[in-house]
Parts: C-alpha cells; sequence; structure tokens
C-alpha cells in the first residue's frame, strides 16, 4: 500500500488505503489469430480488498483502425472469470478505459460497470456485472483481447490496477 489518508479523526469505518497492486507500461501486443488472448494478469492479494474494497484498473489501447471488431476485455477471477469489460471495439486507433470492481459488503460480492461499454463513467441500458468471487482467497485480474480479424492487431500498451480498501 502506498498512502493512506484518516478521514474523520481515527481508524476505524473510516479510515481508507489506496494502494497500487501493479502497474505496466510495457507493451503486449497480439495478432495472428481470433482467439482470447491473455495479455497480462494480476494477482490481488488474499483478503487485500476487505468486505468493502474497491479494485480500479486504468487500460490504455492501440489498435488497427479499420472496421473489424476487437474486443478488449477485463476478467476477474482468471481467464475464464467475470468479464466486467467486454468491450467490442471497431474503428478506433486507441483507447482508455477505467473499469471498477467493488466488493458489497461482503469478500464475495462484488458489482461493477455493465460490461458490453468501455466508459465506465456513462449511463447505459445494459445491467449491472456482478460476481461472487471469495477475495479473502487470491484472485487474479486478466486483460485480453480477441480480435475478429487474425490480420489486425491490438496492444495492451499500459495498465495500472489501484486497491481503495475502507474498513
Amino acid at each position: 500500500m502506498t498512502a493512506v489518508t484518516t478521514i474523520a479523526g481515527g481508524r476505524g469505518p473510516y479510515e481508507q488505503t489506496h494502494g497500487i497492486i501493479a502497474a505496466s507500461s510495457v507493451i503486449s501486443t497480439h495478432t495472428g489469430n481470433t482467439s482470447e488472448t491473455t495479455l497480462a494478469t494480476i494477482t490481488v492479494p488474499a483478503g487485500a480488498m476487505g468486505p468493502n474494497g474497491i479494485l480500479r484498473i486504468t487500460t490504455l489501447w492501440s489498435l488497427t483502425n479499420n472496421a473489424n471488431n476487437k474486443t478488449c476485455r477485463v476478467r476477474f477471477s482468471g481467464a475464464s472469470g467475470t468479464q466486467f469489460v467486454a468491450a467490442v471495439l471497431p474503428s478506433a486507433q486507441s483507447a482508455q478505459n477505467i473499469c471498477i470492481i467493488r466488493n458489497r459488503n461482503s469478500a464475495s460480492s462484488q458489482v461493477g460497470h455493465t460490461s458490453g461499454t468501455f466508459n465506465s463513467y456513462n449511463f447505459n441500458t445494459g445491467a449491472i456485472t456482478t460476481a461472487s468471487v471469495d477475495t479473502s482467497v487470491a484472485t487474479t485480474i486478466v486483460i485480453s483481447v480477441q480480435l475478429a480479424s487474425g490480420t489486425d492487431t491490438a496492444s495492451l500498451e499500459s495498465y495500472i490496477v489501484e486497491l481503495i480498501r475502507v474498513d
């Protein structure tokens, strides 16, 4: 954990801890096939989120700019885990996304924005995304991409995974 801010004068339900779990600006590129391909895997340590913790995952992408679909994903709990982002990006050369995953007063209940959009701060007609991952044990965040055409390219340029812990 990198920073602690105490609110309302003390420890207890108002203490917040903010830290960076992982960050990278080493480019990871996929081309050549249409399979979903993992570009980064980040471990969330056991118990790090607590019952009310929040993960904020920011990704930066570069893409072949054509009409073909490129599906950028953020999954929680492994390569087949819940998709908190599953955004299809045709006709885009770059994109940035902020995905927020929140524990809902339980280490095994999460909620987030609808997964089909790349803008986490926009209204949408889709339902919220929910998961039931036990964060009292270690789990992973998987950032992946799937191309509609194997001749296209998608690159994860950078990511940061932040933890905001509210005890």
